[in-house]
Formats: C-alpha cells, structure tokens, sequence
C-alpha cells in the first residue's frame, strides 16, 4: 500500500492562484522534506496538468489535481514518486497524509497562503478515489510550527486552519495533529470544531440548545436556569419568543465559589436559536438564520477555554444568556407595541426582527438588578446584531463600542484583534443618536428606519440601560460570523486572549 506524504516547506503553494505559464515554473522551484532535510526538487509537471487548467474557475479537474499531489509526495520508504507518466490505480490508495510546515513568516503572509491551499488540504472532497476507497477515514493532517513562531500566532493560524478544514459532516476534528505547540493550541482548535458544531446545527430549537449548554458546563460552575414564559423578570425575551411553539430560557452560569476579592466579568451573548424575523418576516434565503445564536455559543466556548487553560481563576466569570426561538404566529410580538422592560424603562418595538437588542437588554437589567454588587468589573455583550455591520466593513471586521469607563478595555480588544488578525472597529456614540431613539408612545424607540445606520442604533439603544459607572463593551459579530454557508472562526481565540490579558 502507498502511504501518501505532502510536505509544504518553503512556502504553502497557491495552487488555486497561478496561471498556466507559472505553474511549472513554481513547482520547479518548489522542495522535498526528507528526513528532516530539504532536497532540492527538479520535477516537470505533466502537460495535461496545465493544459486543462481553467483560469477562468481557477480549478483543476479532480484527476489532474492527483497527478500533481503525485509529484509533490512521498512513498512509504521516503523516495520521491518522480515520473509524471507513471499511473497510479486507486485501490493502491492506503491513506493520505498531509504534513504542512509553517515556518516563521508574518502572520498576514502566512494567513494569505493557508487561505491558497484550500484545494490541497481539502484533497479528501475534490478528488473522486472510488466507491471502495475508505480514504475518508484514513485521511491525517499534520500540521509542523516552527518552534521559533509565538504562542499567539501559532493559535491565530490554527484560527485560519479551522476554517478551511472544518465541515459539519465530517469527523475530520480526529484527523489533525500538532507539532511544536503546546496543549493551549490544541484546546484551542477543538473549541473550535465544538463551537461551530452547535451553531451549525440545523434542528436546535431552544429545548435541544438549552440541553447543549447543561452538558458543556465545566466543573465548579453552577448552571441556573428560568423558564421565561411564566416569569416577569425578562418581559422583552417573552415578547420576542410569543410566536413561538417552544419554551423561551434564561441561563444563568457562574462559579461554585465566588471570590469577592477578583475582578469580576460578566459576559452577555444572544441566543436565538433561529431568526424568522417575527412580524418583519425576512426576505430572501434565511437559512443561516440557525446562527443567530452565536453570541452566547461564542461566550459558552470561550468560559470553556478559560477553563482548560486555567485562566479563569484569576476572575469570577459570570455568563448570562436568553434561550428564545423568534418565530411568527396570532401569538407574536406586533410593530408598534410599547413593552416595559425589567428595569421600569418603557420600549416601543418598531421591528420585530430586532429582537436581539431586546433580549440583551433582559440580560443587562437583571445583572444590574440582582448580580453586579461591585464597579470592580467588567461587562461585554456579545452577538450577531446587526446586518447593517457588513455594509461597514465587510467580512473584514466586527463592530465594537464602549461607555467611557470601558474605552480602555476596548482599546487593548482593538490591539489584541490587530496581532491576531480578528480585526475590531471602534464606532463612538453620538449623544445625537439618543435623538433617532426618541419615542412618542414609550421612553425609547427599539430602532429607528427613517436612518439606515441600524448598527450604532442598536449600540445606542444598549447603551441607554448601562450603568455608565460599570465598564462596558459592546461587540456586534453580523459581519464576521457567516462565510460561504459556514460560521467562521472569529472571536474564541480574540476573546480568550483579551481577558487572558486582564
């Protein structure tokens, strides 16, 4: 059986980006790693390789994509495989091994080719081996660091890894090796595969999530829960999941033992399990809908990390949560009604597919009603708010902003986010957005259509229920959640880091 070896040494090889005329020539170039020297490669690429290369898809032909991977490995005695004629049948296949060596380079560089070589790390999908072939299961990837690379950058490129080999349907999580880095890195990734598993879950309702959140609480964590619909402490989540079939929760998580001594942080994520939009029922394809969870999934990973890595002692970590399902039936939240909230602050709901806002604010008023004792703390909602944040940014960057005595916090967020490259962009509240929020029926508006800049609205409505002598952060993650069909990696490594950093 031929045990397949790739090594990517000098560089990671953007295949997917060359044209016809450089691809002999970048693969002339290119070198083998024997026993742990290098040798210089003088291999030609087989004509029908590049002949058949459409530069207009920027793809190779399944086949074609073999041969090349042929020239660039090693069989099981460490020789390399040189002829370009020689045929190779795919019952010979034993299994494939990727060994990626990422040497010491600035992380822009290195994450610029991880995202070329998605066509070869992804070998195991593009390439038709046959019905008889289990090479699924026999499929390996190593992944070499240079010991020379940072701590935190090892972890940044292992952010950017996850995203090209993370899929839902497959177990690939058990085919991934480390080499030169330490259990962090590790811990690291398999939070990740976690992570995006439970938000890419299609069938999770509020009961199905509510389950998932018990059964990945850490040890010396108590976990409370309250059923919303027959409680009066979280009137806004109520009317947000009154369409809804299923049950709405609050989850409440925090540490067995509470030293009054350390500073405190309080972490508030959004949980709608799915986001029809209520009354404002969505246009279009809202199939991704099923992410609109990701703020308190994001915040759940993260306290999961802190743990492994024995961050969180250094804190009293506190996460808070509402487990609501925003549906539509005779039974829905309606445009137009005024709802008080917990604290007694009066809100006309303009948009029912606003709802995010709504249940944070629950979160906040019952911290500050019954939990936050001490200014010697720190509080961060975390969510997938706002549509408008991708016409800021893009995909490039979340949206971030602060009271005053959050700023510096958020400042050392910001230079976090640049070195690892999940980048945050700052927007400042204007006392004049206060005015867009202006109401004639309630104390506050939930938005405001007339302006298009729903964004720092919904920054703005939270602000108006922060107690300005608490630090506070908000992150808005709409832009940089959800690539392609697939969440994306952002945010556990930046959040980790960040209260690491405190």
């Amino acid at each position: 059986m031929v045990n397949f070896n790739i090594y990517f040494l000098n560089e990671l090889y953007p295949l997917n980006k060359l044209s016809r005329s450089q691809i002999k020539k970048y693969v002339n170039k290119s070198s083998a790693f024997i026993n742990g020297k290098t040798k210089s490669s003088s291999l030609d690429l087989p004509k029908e390789l590049y002949n058949s290369y459409s530069e207009n898809t920027n793809v190779f032909s399944s086949q074609n994509i073999l041969n090349l991977i042929k020239i660039k490995i090693l069989d099981t005695e460490n020789k390399i495989i040189r002829s370009p004629d020689e045929k190779l049948n795919n019952s010979d296949i034993n299994s494939i091994k990727i060994k990626i060596y990422v040497k010491n380079k600035p992380i822009f560089y290195i994450n610029n080719n991880i995202n070329k070589i998605n066509n070869i790390i992804k070998l195991y999908k593009h390439i038709d081996f046959g019905e008889k072939t289990s090479l699924n299961q026999e499929f390996t990837i190593n992944i070499i660091f240079d010991q020379t690379i940072d701590l935190i950058i090892k972890k940044a490129i292992i952010t950017r890894l996850n995203n090209l080999f993370y899929d839902y349907q497959s177990d690939i999580k058990k085919k991934i090796k480390f080499h030169n880095i330490v259990d962090s890195g590790k811990n690291l990734m398999n939070e990740l595969f976690t992570y995006k598993d439970i938000i890419m879950d299609p069938n999770k309702n509020p009961d199905t999530y509510l389950k998932y959140i018990k059964a990945n609480i850490p040890k010396n964590y108590i976990f409370k829960y309250t059923t919303i619909n027959t409680s009066n402490l979280f009137p806004l989540s109520k009317a947000i999941g009154a369409g809804s079939k299923y049950k709405s929760y609050f989850v409440h998580i925090y540490p067995k033992k509470i030293n009054n001594n350390k500073k405190s942080i309080y972490l508030v994520g959004k949980g709608i399990t799915f986001d029809s939009g209520g009354m404002n029922l969505k246009l279009g394809d809202f199939s991704n809908m099923k992410t609109d969870m990701t703020g308190s999934a994001l915040i759940l990973r993260t306290l999961n990390l802190l743990v492994k890595n024995k961050v969180d002692t250094k804190f009293n970590i506190h996460i808070v949560a509402s487990i609501v399902e925003n549906m539509i039936d005779n039974m829905a939240t309606r445009p137009g009604m005024v709802i008080k909230a917990l604290n007694g602050k009066t809100i006309e709901i303009v948009n029912t597919d606003a709802e995010g806002r709504l249940c944070i604010i629950d979160n906040i008023n019952y911290l500050n009603k019954y939990i936050i004792k001490n200014p010697n703390c720190l509080l961060i909602n975390v969510a997938t708010l706002t549509g408008n944040a991708t016409q800021i940014t893009g995909t490039v960057s979340s949206i971030a902003t602060s009271n005053d005595q959050g700023y510096h916090y958020l400042t050392k967020l910001i230079s976090i986010g640049e070195k690892i490259e999940e980048y945050v962009d700052y927007l400042k509240i204007h006392k004049e957005y206060y005015e867009y929020l202006g109401s004639t029926v309630a104390d506050i508006k939930s938005t405001n259509y007339k302006f298009r800049a729903d964004c720092i609205l919904a920054a703005t409505f939270i602000s108006s229920f922060i107690n300005n002598e608490i630090p506070w952060i908000h992150i808005d993650l709409g832009s940089v959640c959800y690539t392609n069909s697939v969440v994306q990696s952002y945010g556990l490594q930046l959040l980790y880091e960040f209260i690491s950093s405190l």
